[in-house]
């Protein structure tokens, strides 16, 4: 169905509870005023105590933000928890700027419109956020400077606010033609979200510093910029079939404490709780129009057109939010769909044995196949699947300052890790629109303890396609 997009915003018809529709705006859509007020909303849900509670956000601070993503990274990222996760706490952080006279909604950066300027933005200067500085230097002007007093919590206590990026984020027509024109699943569209634009993101804009922080990102300010992007993205695909909005599939684990994994992992309910946020599940932030959130997002430079693929089960596909109607469809394999849906969890074991150091070795069969990992010295696991398993500390109150553990360990590397481009492929030119995202160094993903085959697969897999792009093969 071709996406193409007028400059005009249809009126939304919200439910009967909410009458009041928040529309969030890009940065660059804001008037100096707005950008002021905004700024000074935040600053005052910083200066708040914290409040040691999540259900009531009239009272919480931006150190309460922080110290719960920092508890909760572990496991609210790389598996199906992490969208509705981040939009549940977006939302809460929107009513807490509320209370303290914010009322234009959260504000999102357009990272895929500027994907190579994007440290030029005002938002980068002295008037507002601060200019970009060297590794774990405190931010030397703007309103968030050391010289402004602003200071929050992260993981060596109250400090300054570092930001020390640099590099090329993933533009909007490559989230277009690898995301939106291809996903018709929930899974599909988180993709790998340790590595993707939500990943590269945070390492683009981050660097070394606070928001290339896995834990402890939120205390940048900026964190809520660009998670509010990555938000859009997803809404943006919710809207293009009925099915879109509730589609919520993947592996969770039940209880604190959910060794052996194998047999407590299970697919995700839209009635289970979500970490943390009390009272919230997961089909409580499903649809941007009920009572709770209550939201749309405008229309910006990375709207772009594009190709999405057919609604499954032959739906009619929605009218998308800016005015015009979805018609060229991509083929959608209904039967793989009706395969995925009859799929039971495969039956399989975890042994842990002493390993040196400190270490413990795992081993997980799984159907027929076993797969060996080591676990570093004060980490435990937290689910295992057939594929991967993802750890945590052993100590809960580690995880609410800092922790070595990694989200994501795969097993012995088994996919293609080397690019070796193929003929009739093409490598971007400078000028080309299709240019390859920053990649991660082998420095950061080691620091980051981050799983090293799994993302050098994935920047394979991202080169192949900038360059089927680049030589006409994909549109």
């Amino acid at each position: 169905m071709q996406i193409l997009l007028s400059l005009a915003l249809l009126a939304i018809t919200a439910n009967a509870v909410c009458t009041k529709i928040t529309v969030r705006r890009e940065w660059g859509q804001l008037s100096a005023a707005d950008k002021n007020a905004y700024i000074a909303a935040v600053k005052k849900i910083t200066a708040r105590p914290m409040s040691n509670q999540y259900k009531d956000p009239t009272k919480m601070s931006t150190d309460d933000f922080s110290t719960t993503h920092a508890a909760n990274a572990h496991w609210a990222h790389a598996n199906a928890e992490f969208l509705v996760f981040h939009r549940a706490m977006l939302r809460l952080y929107e009513k807490a700027l509320e209370s303290a006279g914010w009322t234009g909604g959260l504000i999102y950066l357009d990272e895929g419109a500027v994907p190579t300027t994007w440290n030029k933005l005002d938002l980068f200067s002295k008037d507002y956020f601060g200019s970009l500085t060297r590794t774990q230097q405190c931010l030397t002007d703007g309103q968030f400077s050391k010289a402004s007093g602003f200071m929050d919590l992260g993981d060596n206590g109250r400090s300054c606010v570092t930001r020390c990026g640099s590099g090329t984020m993933w533009s909007a027509k490559y989230i277009a033609a690898n995301v939106l024109s291809t996903a018709t699943t929930y899974e599909q569209l988180r993709g790998d979200d340790t590595a993707n634009y939500h990943g590269t993101g945070h390492m683009v804009m981050g660097g070394n510093c606070d928001m290339g922080n896995p834990l402890w990102s939120p205390r940048d300010p900026l964190f809520y910029l660009h998670h509010t992007y990555v938000d859009k993205i997803y809404w943006k695909w919710q809207q293009l079939c009925p099915t879109y909005v509730t589609d919520y599939e993947g592996n969770l684990s039940a209880g604190k404490n959910p060794n052996p994994l194998l047999g407590n992992s299970r697919p995700v309910s839209p009635t289970l709780p979500l970490d943390s946020w009390i009272g919230l599940t997961a089909a409580d932030v499903f649809d941007t129009k009920n009572d709770f959130l209550c939201y749309t997002y405008s229309k910006s430079a990375g709207d772009i057109d594009y190709t999405a693929a057919k609604c499954p089960k032959g739906q009619t596909a929605n009218t998308n939010p800016w005015a015009t109607n979805t018609t060229k469809t991509r083929r959608q394999d209904e039967t793989r769909l009706a395969k995925r849906a009859a799929i039971k969890l495969p039956s399989g074991t975890v042994t842990v044995a002493e390993g040196i150091n400190g270490t413990s070795q795992v081993q997980v069969t799984c159907t027929s196949k076993t797969s060996n990992y080591i676990i570093p010295a004060g980490c435990v696991i937290h689910k295992s699947f057939c594929s991967h398993i993802s750890v945590k500390p052993a100590n809960s109150e580690v995880a609410k300052k800092d922790s070595h553990c990694p989200m994501v360990i795969r097993p012995a590397c088994e996919k293609e890790t080397d690019y070796v481009r193929a003929d009739g492929l093409k490598a971007p030119e400078p000028t080309s629109v299709y240019q390859y995202p920053t990649f991660l160094t082998d420095k950061q993903i080691r620091v980051r303890n981050m799983d090293h085959c799994g993302v050098r697969a994935s920047d394979v897999n991202v080169m192949r396609l900038v360059d089927e792009l680049n030589a006409g093969l994909q549109v």
